[in-house]
């Protein structure tokens, strides 16, 4: 039940949002295969044209966007009809920062876009967001800088699953740090460290002991849960989790000290 829930959370989040799937992996936990036989990178297909080839490419600041039919919130929000079915209730088509896009045309603080990556949003991610949300300025990019944080390699071990790819198990002192701050962390040590990687983000190296260890106590994995606070493949760059344990099962252990709501 715990590996369906857990499916179940990251198929909705790549149908909601821009994060990328394939096959994912946590610690020693059996594969989840999310692969989609149905993604076409072609351009054209997925709606792209001359127009949109010659645009520049701009980033995201923020998540959770919801994208609208117009340049202003009295427009109507763009239903995502894929992830209405699935869940059964309506949802709305959202950008955040895992997204890159192309602006159309700017009205009133607003902007016309189309996602351009992943390219297979393209066809559906089309619509208004505030120009706010939008970083114009590659130098906004990355929300904190490598050199200034507190951070030390725990441990780094092989991939299962690839031979091309480690494991790398990271202490960072994330307080004070969003949402935002974490992804521009892990995207910069990539480019400095490693090009595929899988990353794993504890806020105390007390957990050392713990990683690799299946099946977890009780305590264990409550322990694990609390301080296991981002996990990123190297097959779904894009892709973060904030505290993947802290799900049913840490739930059902009576674990109560659910962090990911309480970050920004």
């Amino acid at each position: 039940m715990q590996k369906i829930t857990f499916l179940l959370i990251i198929s909705i989040s790549i149908l909601i949002n821009c994060n990328k799937s394939n096959n994912i992996k946590i610690n020693n936990l059996d594969t989840l295969n999310l692969k989609n036989n149905n993604i076409i990178s072609s351009s054209k297909i997925n709606g792209l044209n001359d127009s949109d080839i010659s645009h520049e490419i701009y980033e995201i600041e923020g998540e959770s966007i919801i994208v609208r039919n117009g340049p202003g919130k009295n427009y109507n929000k763009l239903i995502n009809q894929k992830a209405t079915d699935m869940i059964g209730e309506t949802q709305y088509i959202k950008v955040d920062y895992t997204c890159r896009i192309s602006v159309e045309e700017e009205s009133n603080g607003w902007a016309k876009i189309k996602v351009v990556d992943p390219d297979y949003l393209s066809a559906t991610h089309q619509g208004w967001i505030p120009l706010k949300y939008i970083v114009k300025n590659t130098h906004q990019a990355n929300s904190v800088k490598l050199s200034e944080l507190e951070y030390e390699i725990i441990s780094i071990s092989k991939n299962n699953n690839n031979n091309n790819s480690e494991n790398y198990n990271i202490y960072l002192d994330v307080r004070n740090l969003s949402k935002k701050d974490l992804f521009s962390f892990i995207k910069q040590f990539r480019e400095k460290n490693c090009s595929t990687c899988t990353i794993s983000i504890f806020d105390t190296k007390s957990i050392k002991n713990l990683i690799d260890v299946y099946p977890l106590s009780k305590n264990e994995y409550l322990k694990f849960a609390d301080h296991f606070v981002a996990w990123s493949t190297f097959d779904v760059p894009k892709l973060v989790n904030f505290y993947p344990f802290q799900d049913s099962q840490y739930k059902d252990y009576g674990g109560k000290n659910f962090k990911e709501r309480k970050m920004r």
